[in-house]
């Protein structure tokens, strides 16, 4: 595992919660706006499998909300190092990063790693992810070879699943396959989309109004309903009512 630190040594603060998920491009300035800020001025930390240090500045300096401290850990295999584990206890935002959710997957379910991303979320952490590490947030989660279950119990997404790139890549069929198959409701973001869920159920869409920047909302009768993504997340979809 490989760590990338920029900021301060470790706060205390009380986070918002909520829940950020994005459609696998360019991140939304806005809606990162929205995960930093919640995070209380408190610690950031970037989980991901390939990569390096790339969302450090960005987040900590280049968006204008003010955190604590990111730190990126690069995952390489299976770790319950127990300073690892220390870091995911003491941070304010855990963001996932694009990638291989079947490593996340690997690496992550059923072990203590899990455990304790598991405790950031009893504890009101705000977490999110864009591609793969929006596509590990439902119950049920497309590994990129099966669906897997009980990993990361998320209020609002039990009984969900994700998918992303998703008009880009014409992933409705694969989508509605994978609803009748679980019997899950499903929620996907095209690839500049963002959905920015409050721990209420409320979720805000963010995209380019110029664009296609869609979020979709599938039931388990396939009922469609599409929310086009606002500058500032004015678009919104209530999943406690869903």
């Amino acid at each position: 595992m490989t760590s990338f630190y920029t900021g301060n040594p470790n706060t205390v603060t009380a986070p918002a919660g909520g829940v950020c998920m994005m459609g696998g491009r360019t991140e939304n300035d806005n809606a990162m706006r929205w995960f930093l800020n919640r995070a209380q001025g408190g610690d950031v930390l970037v989980m991901r499998a390939s990569g390096s240090d790339g969302y450090n500045d960005y987040l900590f300096s280049e968006l204008g909300s003010s955190v604590n401290s990111v730190e990126t850990l690069v995952f390489s295999g299976v770790t319950e190092d127990a300073a690892i584990v220390a870091k995911i206890d003491a941070a304010e935002a855990i963001w996932f990063a694009g990638g291989n959710q079947g490593k996340y997957v690997e690496y992550w379910k059923d072990n203590s790693i899990e455990d304790a991303l598991q405790r950031a979320i009893n504890r009101n952490v705000v977490i999110g992810g864009t591609s793969a590490g929006m596509a590990i947030l439902g119950e049920f989660v497309w590994t990129g070879e099966t669906i897997v279950t009980n990993f990361l119990s998320i209020p609002f997404l039990q009984g969900k699943i994700t998918d992303t790139h998703f008009s880009e890549r014409s992933r409705m069929d694969r989508l509605l396959g994978f609803i009748e198959e679980t019997g899950a409701k499903g929620i996907a973001a095209d690839e500049y989309t963002a959905i920015c869920m409050d721990p209420s159920g409320l979720a805000r869409v963010f995209g380019d109004e110029a664009n296609d920047d869609i979020a979709f909302f599938i039931d388990e009768s396939f009922e469609v309903i599409s929310v086009k993504g606002t500058a500032n997340g004015s678009a919104s979809f209530d999943l406690s009512a869903w």
